[in-house]
């Protein structure tokens, strides 16, 4: 996952009930990083904006999935 990247909890999610969101909730992420000092096997952590009042910080990155772009790529545009 990318910062800026669109993202939606997973329907399963811990932080869809820990912080009262609606499962398939989307937003945006605005910063994903990893814990030093932890195994390396430890998930990658994720800041992710919903709306300008709702902000999870440091959530596990294995708790949302990405939206698929709507956008045609380059490769899908023929002349």
């Amino acid at each position: 996952m990318e910062v800026l990247q669109r993202v939606r909890l997973k329907a399963a999610s811990r932080v869809a009930r820990d912080w009262d969101i609606a499962p398939g909730a989307e937003g945006a992420v605005l910063c994903r990083y990893r814990i030093l000092g932890y195994p390396t096997r430890t998930p990658d952590r994720l800041d992710v904006r919903f709306s300008p009042n709702r902000v999870i910080w440091g959530s596990r990155a294995d708790q949302f999935e990405v939206i698929a772009d709507d956008t045609p790529s380059s490769d899908a545009i023929k002349d």
